[in-house]
């Protein structure tokens, strides 16, 4: 996969005049529908020919060589093009990385795909040119991919020149999202200067598994560019913020045996504060039979492996003590005070074009508390909005406000760990 990170993201090549780059699937992929699509027989009997015979000439990432690494090659290749064709069919990750790097620079871009559902959502309501193995479909991509080659070639050129910052190390700056992809989001500052948000430079106590929904094209960021060894800039959100994981190895060696907190408990298993932001995952394969681990708890464990380039950490329980009388047992409102954190069972969920809000029940209360979509992580309010929020799904919550007077109680969302929960399911 094309990494941005471990590429130089310095401007040092210039377009050549004619030259079309084809970002597509390699190989033989199978499609939605069970069929097998030859992708490197439509660049060399369908695009390639189509290029050419538009006068130019087509080139592909395996074709441009040189002394740098693979990627490095495919970046010199992005930079080379004048025009650049975009295959979207199959969502390979390879042409979404590609894509993005075409992007960033202002490459003038023409695309193909062989389902709408295929093309990522900040492309979607460009036009596109559909095609599928069908003899008349492919024939009218071919005529309408010309076309376009011919037209796009006319526009005019406002590429953007990708250079080292002046100023050394880490500069912080206001951003503006771009564009966004599950890897990463590109960012632009006021001045114009562009960088990539990758997903292990959000948050120190997680990576993030899917960049957009965390965020949307039109997002401001306050974060900072920092300059890279090898010229360019990224952007980063934990400037400034030492990395926990640097010690992590070292403090909580495997073995190491420790009293903590239960943070949450999700169907992957319980999550147990190690240190900081950070949480530890007992498996719930491993827990013993009849644990009944709640939030709030004390639990005895030990550590099994710290994976620090993941930024996991594998618990196995030993000992747990019972919870004191979590807060949810009681029946009054006035019980409950502000900071006190709750486990939801979903009662309502309203979209926001609706109102936007989620009710939830919690134990020993007869009114639900409120859950606004304001008070929402972004992935939580994604849900909502789309439909996925579940009734008796479990939201882990905080108490903001008490209104004894009218029994109301206002929370807002604790985050789950979504890319633990992912990765051990």
């Amino acid at each position: 996969m094309f990494d941005m990170h471990e590429v130089r993201l310095t401007r040092d090549e210039q377009p050549i005049e004619g030259n079309v780059m084809v970002i597509a699937p390699f190989g033989k992929k199978v499609l939605p529908d069970g069929t097998t699509f030859d992708f490197d027989w439509l660049y060399t009997d369908v695009i390639g020919p189509t290029v050419t015979e538009a006068g130019m000439s087509p080139v592909r990432g395996d074709s441009v060589y040189g002394p740098a690494s693979v990627l490095n090659v495919v970046w010199r290749a992005i930079q080379q093009a004048e025009l650049i064709v975009v295959d979207f069919s199959c969502r390979a990750p390879n042409v979404a990385m590609e894509y993005m790097a075409a992007k960033l620079i202002g490459k003038r871009m023409i695309y193909l795909a062989q389902s709408p559902d295929d093309i990522p959502s900040d492309v979607r309501g460009l036009r596109y040119i559909p095609y599928s193995a069908l003899y008349a479909d492919m024939s009218h991509m071919r005529a309408e991919l010309r076309m376009q080659l011919e037209a796009v070639r006319q526009e005019p050129v406002q590429e953007m020149a990708l250079i080292p910052m002046a100023t050394k190390g880490t500069v912080p700056a206001r951003a503006r999202v771009v564009s966004v992809s599950r890897e990463f989001a590109v960012v632009r500052a006021d001045d114009g200067t562009h960088g990539v948000l990758g997903h292990e430079d959000v948050d120190w106590s997680r990576i993030v598994a899917d960049m957009t929904r965390l965020y949307a094209v039109g997002d401001i960021l306050d974060g900072a560019f920092e300059l890279q060894p090898t010229g360019g800039a990224k952007y980063t959100l934990t400037a400034g913020r030492p990395n926990p994981w640097q010690g992590l190895s070292a403090s909580h060696p495997a073995g190491h045996r420790f009293t903590a907190g239960v943070h949450s408990v999700r169907d992957a298993g319980v999550f147990v504060r190690v240190t900081g932001d950070i949480n530890g995952l007992v498996p719930r394969s491993t827990l013993p039979e009849g644990a009944e681990v709640r939030p709030g708890s004390e639990v005895d464990v030990s550590v099994v492996d710290v994976d620090v380039r993941r930024r996991r950490v594998t618990l196995r329980l030993h000992e747990w003590l019972p919870a004191p009388t979590p807060i949810r047992q009681h029946a009054s409102t006035s019980a409950l005070r502000v900071g006190d954190r709750l486990e939801g069972r979903v009662h309502k969920a309203v979209p926001e074009d609706k109102g936007g809000y989620i009710l939830l029940k919690v134990e020993g209360r007869s009114r639900p508390v409120l859950l606004h979509c304001s008070a929402m992580s972004k992935e939580l309010r994604h849900d909502l909005n789309a439909g996925e929020v579940e009734r008796d799904e479990i939201i882990d919550v905080e108490v903001v406000s008490v209104d004894s007077s009218r029994d109301k109680v206002v929370v807002r969302d604790l985050p789950e760990e979504v890319e633990d929960v992912e990765n051990a399911a």
